[in-house]
């Protein structure tokens, strides 16, 4: 199998076309034509993840965290920032990122922690704006059906955890086929009416190319009539963080304790606030401050994500939202075990798929 194919198989279940532009992801380093013999699983790429992967055989890495963020000028060797993709490059290694893939989607990282904690009517903190389009297309009676599965198939229908969403309406279409026309229902040049059916069906951009493929070669007739919206709505389907509520109302202390048990973590930094019950939960992954206000917008009695500064902390003592750092890798500490799970689901024995221990990079002393 060649990479550009194992490559395939990956983004048909990660969504890496929803992911923005700034964010590198995909195939960072390499060679698309090379024979894959093997995926290397790792959070991020070093000396011991290439030294790793070199040895298993495995020419494929996959990384959660990108080797390749902002624009590079040069790769010169060691000492260079970028030195371990030099480093696989030598070993001819292939590199292929998926980063926010995994946060933004309800399969991804967010929401894993959400079902670990036991949030129940979970959603997005900050859904991702300018991603739907309505498809209507006008369809005779006897092949709805057909259309619309084919619709749905190609990743049009999808509301939140609802799939095949689609609303009819009836009404009469009018035509009249020239000579140079092969109609599916009439005669050339005899005005015809017919009963139809308005289909409607919602769609994420990064699927409105095969939906309109499908859709197209489903269809009975040699012209096919439909309208596409672009839609103001935000996604239900993508989008960032999480916010939930728990089974049950927990105190500040028995939440924390609860918290450092799931993600796995000894230490908590978290505002000085009294101790509030905690029953709304919102959470991001990562490095999570940018989404601080949706979170205080969602009514979230705690919001958990990494990297929080210390004006950071002083402003949420403004809010009655306590503030939680669980450190950037803590809140990722189920990365390599999602990944795992989802290439060993895709691949199964078509390929060996490989990993080592996700390490921390500091300590509490």
């Amino acid at each position: 199998m060649k990479v550009y194919e194992v490559i395939n198989k990956i983004e048909e279940s990660l969504p890496i076309g929803v992911v923005a532009g700034e964010d590198n992801v995909g195939l960072v380093a390499g060679n698309y034509n090379a024979e894959c013999t093997g995926i290397f699983v790792a959070y991020e790429l070093n000396r011991e993840v290439v030294h790793d992967a070199f040895k298993s055989d495995a020419n494929l890495i996959v990384t959660y965290h990108t080797p390749i963020y902002k624009p590079i000028r040069k790769i010169t060797g060691p000492g260079d920032s970028h030195e371990y993709v030099l480093y696989a490059l030598n070993k001819s290694l292939n590199i292929y990122s998926v980063h926010t893939a995994l946060d933004v989607s309800r399969e991804g990282i967010n929401f894993d922690f959400g079902k670990r904690i036991g949030l129940q009517k979970m959603k997005f903190i900050t859904p991702l704006p300018d991603r739907m389009y309505k498809i209507s297309v006008f369809v005779p009676l006897d092949h709805v059906y057909r259309v619309r599965d084919a619709m749905s198939g190609a990743g049009a229908g999808v509301i939140g955890n609802y799939i095949n969403c689609s609303f009819e309406s009836r009404g009469k279409g009018t035509f009249l086929a020239t000579e140079s026309a092969h109609p599916f229902i009439g005669s050339v040049g005899i005005p015809e009416e017919t009963e139809e059916v308005k289909l409607e069906m919602i769609v994420d951009k990064s699927f409105l190319n095969s939906v309109l493929s499908a859709m197209i070669s489903s269809h009975p007739y040699e012209e096919v009539a439909y309208d596409i919206y672009p839609l103001v709505n935000p996604s239900p389907n993508y989008g960032f963080g999480v916010v939930g509520e728990m089974n049950e109302q927990l105190d500040l202390t028995s939440f924390l304790s609860k918290l450092k048990e799931v993600l796995g973590v000894k230490h908590l930094v978290c505002s000085a606030h009294a101790n509030k019950p905690v029953n709304r939960v919102a959470f991001c992954a990562g490095s999570g401050m940018s989404f601080y206000r949706d979170a205080l917008k969602s009514g979230a009695d705690i919001y958990i994500t990494g990297d929080v500064k210390y004006h950071d902390f002083r402003q949420s003592l403004e809010s009655k939202m306590t503030l939680v750092d669980a450190t950037h890798s803590g809140t990722e500490n189920y990365v390599i075990e999602l990944m795992m799970n989802l290439m060993l689901k895709i691949f199964e024995s078509d390929l060996p798929v490989m990993t080592r221990r996700q390490e921390n990079v500091f300590i509490f002393v």
